[in-house]
Protein backbone atom coordinates (compact mmCIF):
# COMPACT_ATOMS: atom_id res chain seq x y z
CA UNK A 1 0.00 0.00 0.00
CA UNK A 2 2.03 2.34 -1.22
CA UNK A 3 1.54 5.90 -1.94
CA UNK A 4 3.19 7.56 -4.86
CA UNK A 5 4.73 10.66 -3.20
CA UNK A 6 5.10 12.95 -5.96
CA UNK A 7 4.83 16.31 -5.69
CA UNK A 8 1.98 17.66 -7.39
CA UNK A 9 2.08 20.69 -10.02
CA UNK A 10 -0.64 23.43 -9.01
CA UNK A 11 -3.27 24.19 -10.96
CA UNK A 12 -3.31 26.78 -13.08
CA UNK A 13 -5.17 29.82 -11.66
CA UNK A 14 -8.54 30.75 -13.29
CA UNK A 15 -8.84 34.01 -15.42
CA UNK A 16 -11.55 35.79 -14.08
CA UNK A 17 -13.61 37.61 -17.14
CA UNK A 18 -13.84 41.40 -16.56
CA UNK A 19 -17.01 43.00 -17.67
CA UNK A 20 -18.47 40.24 -19.91
CA UNK A 21 -22.17 40.88 -18.69
CA UNK A 22 -21.51 44.63 -19.57
CA UNK A 23 -20.02 43.79 -22.93
CA UNK A 24 -22.55 41.54 -23.81
CA UNK A 25 -25.60 44.23 -23.18
CA UNK A 26 -23.60 47.31 -25.03
CA UNK A 27 -22.53 45.15 -28.08
CA UNK A 28 -26.85 44.05 -28.15
CA UNK A 29 -27.89 47.44 -28.17
CA UNK A 30 -25.65 48.59 -30.76
CA UNK A 31 -26.66 45.82 -32.93
CA UNK A 32 -30.41 46.44 -32.24
CA UNK A 33 -29.85 50.21 -32.98
CA UNK A 34 -28.55 49.18 -36.34
CA UNK A 35 -31.00 46.73 -37.13
CA UNK A 36 -34.05 49.05 -36.33
CA UNK A 37 -32.32 51.87 -38.48
CA UNK A 38 -32.17 49.46 -41.56
CA UNK A 39 -35.95 48.81 -40.86
CA UNK A 40 -36.83 51.96 -40.71
CA UNK A 41 -34.42 53.31 -43.82
CA UNK A 42 -36.57 50.25 -45.67
CA UNK A 43 -39.64 51.50 -44.69
CA UNK A 44 -39.43 54.67 -45.80
CA UNK A 45 -37.59 53.96 -49.42
CA UNK A 46 -40.67 51.25 -50.05
CA UNK A 47 -43.78 52.76 -51.69
CA UNK A 48 -46.38 52.44 -50.18
CA UNK A 49 -49.01 49.89 -51.47
CA UNK A 50 -52.47 50.79 -50.61
CA UNK A 51 -51.79 54.70 -50.50
CA UNK A 52 -54.18 55.66 -53.49
CA UNK A 53 -52.57 59.05 -54.26
CA UNK A 54 -49.26 57.35 -53.90
CA UNK A 55 -50.29 55.07 -56.81
CA UNK A 56 -52.04 57.88 -58.90
CA UNK A 57 -48.43 60.11 -58.70
CA UNK A 58 -46.53 57.36 -59.90
CA UNK A 59 -48.32 56.59 -62.51
CA UNK A 60 -49.16 60.15 -64.18
CA UNK A 61 -47.52 62.98 -63.11
CA UNK A 62 -49.88 65.59 -62.44
CA UNK A 63 -48.83 69.23 -63.79
CA UNK A 64 -47.68 71.53 -60.81
CA UNK A 65 -50.11 74.20 -60.49
CA UNK A 66 -49.21 77.60 -58.22
CA UNK A 67 -51.55 76.75 -55.13
CA UNK A 68 -54.78 79.74 -54.78
CA UNK A 69 -54.65 81.13 -51.80
CA UNK A 70 -57.95 80.35 -49.26
CA UNK A 71 -60.32 82.76 -48.79
CA UNK A 72 -60.29 83.70 -44.74
CA UNK A 73 -63.45 84.49 -43.29
CA UNK A 74 -64.25 88.05 -42.19
CA UNK A 75 -62.52 89.59 -44.71
CA UNK A 76 -63.94 92.87 -45.13
CA UNK A 77 -65.96 93.17 -48.63
CA UNK A 78 -66.95 88.93 -47.89
CA UNK A 79 -70.41 88.30 -48.18
CA UNK A 80 -72.02 86.61 -44.64
CA UNK A 81 -72.00 82.92 -44.88
CA UNK A 82 -75.50 81.13 -44.16
CA UNK A 83 -75.61 79.76 -40.96
CA UNK A 84 -75.40 75.76 -40.49
CA UNK A 85 -77.48 75.48 -37.26
CA UNK A 86 -80.32 77.23 -35.94
CA UNK A 87 -80.60 75.04 -33.16
CA UNK A 88 -79.51 77.70 -30.67
CA UNK A 89 -81.97 80.31 -32.43
CA UNK A 90 -84.66 78.09 -31.47
CA UNK A 91 -83.90 77.39 -27.75
CA UNK A 92 -86.63 78.25 -25.04
CA UNK A 93 -86.34 81.78 -24.05
CA UNK A 94 -85.43 83.59 -27.13
CA UNK A 95 -88.83 84.69 -28.46
CA UNK A 96 -87.26 86.76 -31.06
CA UNK A 97 -85.52 83.71 -32.83
CA UNK A 98 -88.47 82.61 -34.64
CA UNK A 99 -91.00 84.84 -35.67
CA UNK A 100 -95.00 83.81 -35.73
CA UNK A 101 -96.68 83.95 -39.14
CA UNK A 102 -99.67 85.44 -37.38
CA UNK A 103 -97.62 88.04 -35.41
CA UNK A 104 -96.37 89.87 -38.79
CA UNK A 105 -99.88 90.02 -40.55
CA UNK A 106 -102.06 92.52 -39.11
CA UNK A 107 -104.63 90.84 -35.97
CA UNK A 108 -107.95 91.47 -36.61
CA UNK A 109 -109.98 92.79 -33.80
CA UNK A 110 -110.72 90.59 -30.77
CA UNK A 111 -114.43 90.07 -31.06
CA UNK A 112 -114.95 87.68 -28.50
CA UNK A 113 -112.19 88.52 -25.08
CA UNK A 114 -114.95 86.48 -23.06
CA UNK A 115 -113.82 83.24 -24.47
CA UNK A 116 -110.02 83.83 -24.35
CA UNK A 117 -110.10 84.16 -20.30
CA UNK A 118 -112.53 81.31 -19.95
CA UNK A 119 -109.80 79.02 -21.63
CA UNK A 120 -106.61 81.47 -19.32
CA UNK A 121 -106.33 80.22 -15.10
CA UNK A 122 -105.03 82.41 -13.07
CA UNK A 123 -103.17 79.73 -10.68
CA UNK A 124 -100.72 77.98 -12.72
CA UNK A 125 -101.29 74.16 -14.22
CA UNK A 126 -99.14 71.42 -14.20
CA UNK A 127 -98.95 67.83 -15.27
CA UNK A 128 -97.81 65.02 -13.41
CA UNK A 129 -95.84 62.30 -15.23
CA UNK A 130 -95.48 59.95 -12.78
CA UNK A 131 -94.53 59.39 -9.08
CA UNK A 132 -91.95 57.23 -8.68
CA UNK A 133 -90.52 55.73 -5.32
CA UNK A 134 -87.24 56.08 -6.25
CA UNK A 135 -85.12 58.96 -7.94
CA UNK A 136 -83.60 56.78 -10.73
CA UNK A 137 -87.00 56.04 -12.31
CA UNK A 138 -88.14 59.71 -12.21
CA UNK A 139 -85.15 60.72 -14.05
CA UNK A 140 -85.09 57.81 -16.56
CA UNK A 141 -88.34 59.63 -16.71
CA UNK A 142 -87.29 63.04 -16.91
CA UNK A 143 -84.65 62.19 -19.55
CA UNK A 144 -87.36 60.23 -21.59
CA UNK A 145 -89.25 63.10 -21.56
CA UNK A 146 -86.89 65.46 -22.76
CA UNK A 147 -86.06 63.53 -25.58
CA UNK A 148 -89.30 64.03 -26.18
CA UNK A 149 -88.60 68.24 -26.11
CA UNK A 150 -90.63 68.34 -23.17
CA UNK A 151 -88.85 70.05 -20.22
CA UNK A 152 -89.36 68.55 -16.54
CA UNK A 153 -88.70 68.75 -13.13
CA UNK A 154 -88.59 66.08 -10.26
CA UNK A 155 -90.27 66.89 -6.94
CA UNK A 156 -89.03 65.02 -3.68
CA UNK A 157 -92.06 64.54 -1.24
CA UNK A 158 -92.78 62.43 1.61
CA UNK A 159 -96.11 60.86 2.25
CA UNK A 160 -96.71 58.82 5.59
CA UNK A 161 -92.79 58.27 5.61
CA UNK A 162 -92.43 57.06 2.21
CA UNK A 163 -90.17 59.39 -0.10
CA UNK A 164 -91.74 59.79 -3.18
CA UNK A 165 -90.59 61.05 -6.50
CA UNK A 166 -92.79 63.29 -8.90
CA UNK A 167 -92.16 64.27 -12.23
CA UNK A 168 -93.84 67.37 -13.45
CA UNK A 169 -94.25 69.30 -16.55
CA UNK A 170 -95.23 72.59 -16.30
CA UNK A 171 -96.40 75.57 -15.19
CA UNK A 172 -99.81 75.80 -17.51
CA UNK A 173 -101.60 78.77 -17.88
CA UNK A 174 -103.65 77.90 -20.60
CA UNK A 175 -105.71 75.02 -20.98
CA UNK A 176 -105.15 74.72 -24.66
CA UNK A 177 -101.36 74.22 -24.18
CA UNK A 178 -101.80 71.91 -21.43
CA UNK A 179 -104.38 69.68 -23.10
CA UNK A 180 -101.95 70.09 -26.59
CA UNK A 181 -99.09 68.44 -24.13
CA UNK A 182 -100.99 66.03 -22.84
CA UNK A 183 -102.22 64.31 -26.03
CA UNK A 184 -98.66 64.36 -26.99
CA UNK A 185 -98.02 62.43 -23.59
CA UNK A 186 -100.90 60.11 -24.50
CA UNK A 187 -99.40 59.34 -28.14
CA UNK A 188 -96.38 58.20 -26.30
CA UNK A 189 -98.05 56.12 -23.62
CA UNK A 190 -97.21 58.74 -20.93
CA UNK A 191 -100.53 59.03 -18.91
CA UNK A 192 -100.51 62.61 -17.50
CA UNK A 193 -102.67 63.68 -14.48
CA UNK A 194 -103.54 67.33 -13.98
CA UNK A 195 -102.44 69.09 -10.58
CA UNK A 196 -102.41 72.54 -9.40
Amino acid sequence: MSRDMKPRKPAPAKKKSGGGTLVGMFIGLVLGVCIAAGVVWYINKAPLPFNANVQNTEAKPAPVQPAQPMALPGKPGDPVPEKRFQFYDILPGKADAVPDKAATAPEPAKAEPAKEAAKESKAPLFLQAGSFSTAQDADNQKAKLAFMGIESAVQQVMIEDRTLYRVRIGPYFKLEELNKVRSELAKSGIEAQLSK
